[in-house]
C-alpha cells in the first residue's frame, strides 16, 4: 500500500514523532510506500514530499509556541489552524493528487493543520485514521489536567470549565479559542470523517467513549518498540534515568524533588540521576532555575538526544523513572525502558497504571507525591536481586505485548479490514 503519514512535525521532538519514524521504518519494512507531510520547519528530517508541506504559523525556526514572533499574520495563521485552514486543504489535495495514497494515517494535527487535513483526505476518497497521542479532541488542554491534578471536567460536562480555569497556557484567549475548535469541529462533523480513531490504551479509549465517541469507532493499539539490540548486564548498569520532555506535567519537578531527598538519606548508596531531555526550551529552564547547583547533587543533564543515545542511556540504567502527574498515553520511554530490560518506577496514573500493574516489570507510586517516590527508588537501588527479578519481567513484557510483529497485525487489520488471518500477540 502507499500510506500517508501526516504530523505537524516531521523531526523528534517527543514520543508522537519518535512513534511515527518508528512506523514508518516497520511499514516500509513490510514493503509499503510512505507519503509524508507535514509542516516547513528547519529542523525537519528529509522528505521526497518536503515539496507539499505547509509553511509553519511564524518562523520556520519556531516550533514552540513561546518561540512564536507575534505578528498580526503569525496571529491569524494561528487562528486559522486552530479552526480551519485553506491554505492546508489546498497543499492536503496537491499531495494526494500527486502520491495517490491508498489510505492516510493523520497523527497530530489538532492547533497546528487543522482539521482541513480530515476534510481533504475525505474530499479526496481517501480513509484516513487518526492516531491520538493526547487527549486534545475532548481537552483543550490536552493533558486532562488542571492545578497539577487529573481533571475530566471537560470531558463529562463539556467544555467550558477549560475556559472558566484557563486551562490553556493560562489564559482565557488561548482556552477559550481552544474550545470553540473543537466545538467548531463537533458541530461541522469533522471528527467524524476519520475511519476511525487508533488509541495506545484502554484508558484513552474510555475517555473518547466517555466524551461521546462511539466504542466502535476507538481502537485500541498499543504503541511498539524495537526490541534492545544489544541486551546490557546487570553488572554494566550505574545510574538512574529519566528521558523525556523537562516539564511539570512530566512530574520532573517531583523527580528532582525525590532524588534530592534520596541522596540526604543514603547519600553514599545514591546512583547519579541522568536526565535526558532538552533543557534549552522555556518551561525546562522555567523549572530547573528552581534547583540551584543541581549538577552537584548528583544530576548530569545530558540534553536531547538521539534514538540510538537514548537507548544507550536505558540500557545502562539500574532502573528508569516515568514521573508523570498526568494520565499519558503510553510514552515512548517507558516502553524503551522495558525494550532494555530496565525496570519502571512510574506514576500510578493512567496509562502507567494500565502498562504495568501486575507485570513485576516496574514500580507503581502516587503521582506527584515525591516522598514515595523517593522511597521507592531507594528500595529498587538497594534490592539487587528484586531488579534483576523485573529486569527478565520487562524484557518479557517488551516483546509480548509492545513488538513491531504485533503493532504491525493490528494495524492492518484496521487499515485492511478484509485481511482476517494476521497473528498478533497483542493481549486484550
Amino acid at each position: 500500500m502507499r500510506i500517508l503519514l501526516a504530523n505537524y512535525r516531521y523531526f523528534v521532538s517527543g514520543g508522537p514523532e519518535r512513534y511515527m519514524f518508528n512506523l514508518t521504518d516497520l511499514l516500509e519494512a513490510h514493503g509499503h510506500e510512505i507519503v509524508s507531510f507535514s509542516v516547513r520547519y528547519d529542523q525537519n528530517e528529509p522528505s521526497a514530499w518536503s515539496e507539499y508541506f505547509v509553511e509553519p504559523i511564524a518562523g520556520r525556526d519556531e516550533y514552540l509556541l513561546e518561540q512564536q514572533s507575534v505578528t498580526p499574520h503569525s496571529i491569524w495563521r494561528s487562528v486559522e489552524r486552530t479552526l480551519y485552514s485553506r491554505e492546508v486543504y489546498r497543499a492536503v489535495s496537491r499531495l494526494v493528487g500527486a502520491a495517490k495514497p491508498d489510505v492516510a494515517i493523520v497523527l497530530h494535527y489538532l492547533r497546528k493543520l487543522s482539521p482541513s487535513v480530515l476534510v481533504a483526505l475525505a474530499d479526496a476518497g481517501v480513509p484516513s485514521f487518526v492516531r491520538l497521542s493526547d487527549f486534545a479532541m475532548v481537552c483543550p488542554g490536552s493533558h486532562l489536567l488542571r492545578g497539577g491534578h487529573v481533571c475530566t471536567d471537560c470531558v463529562d460536562r463539556g467544555l467550558l470549565p477549560s475556559v472558566r480555569h484557563r486551562c490553556v497556557h493560562g489564559s482565557w484567549l488561548a482556552s477559550g479559542l481552544n474550545a470553540a475548535a473543537t466545538v467548531w469541529a463537533r458541530r461541522h462533523g469533522y471528527f467524524d470523517l476519520p475511519e476511525s480513531f487508533i488509541v495506545p490504551t484502554q484508558f484513552a479509549r474510555g475517555i473518547l467513549t466517555r466524551a461521546g465517541v462511539a466504542g466502535e469507532r476507538v481502537t485500541v493499539i498499543p504503541t511498539f518498540v524495537p526490541p534492545s539490540l544489544e541486551p546490557v548486564q546487570s553488572a554494566r548498569r550505574a545510574h538512574i534515568a529519566y528521558v523525556g520532555r523537562i516539564d511539570r506535567k512530566k512530574g520532573v519537578d517531583v523527580l528532582l524533588d525525590a532524588y534530592l531527598r534520596m541522596r540526604r538519606e543514603s547519600s553514599d548508596k545514591t546512583p547519579d540521576l541522568v536526565v535526558a531531555g532538552d533543557a534549552s526550551v522555556g518551561p525546562a529552564r522555567d523549572l530547573l532555575s528552581t534547583y540551584a547547583n543541581i549538577e552537584t547533587e548528583g544530576v548530569r543533564l545530558l540534553g536531547g538526544l538521539s534514538a540510538n543515545q537514548v537507548r544507550g542511556v536505558l540500557a545502562a540504567s539500574i532502573f528508569s523513572v516515568v514521573p508523570s502527574i498526568w494520565p499519558e498515553n503510553l510514552p515512548n520511554s517507558l516502553l524503551e525502558s522495558l525494550a532494555e530490560g530496565t525496570p519502571v518506577v512510574a506514576s500510578d496514573i493512567g496509562s502507567l497504571t494500565e502498562a504495568l500493574a501486575d507485570t513485576r516489570a516496574g514500580v507503581l507510586v502516587p503521582p506527584n507525591d515525591s516522598a514515595a517516590l523517593c522511597e521507592a527508588m531507594i528500595d529498587l537501588t538497594e534490592n539487587a536481586s528484586e531488579r534483576s527479578i523485573m529486569s527478565e519481567a520487562a524484557t518479557r513484557l517488551a516483546r509480548d505485548r509492545y513488538s513491531p510483529e504485533a503493532h504491525y497485525a493490528a494495524l492492518m487489520r484496521v487499515l485492511r479490514p478484509e485481511i482476517e488471518d494476521m497473528p498478533s500477540r497483542i493481549e486484550p
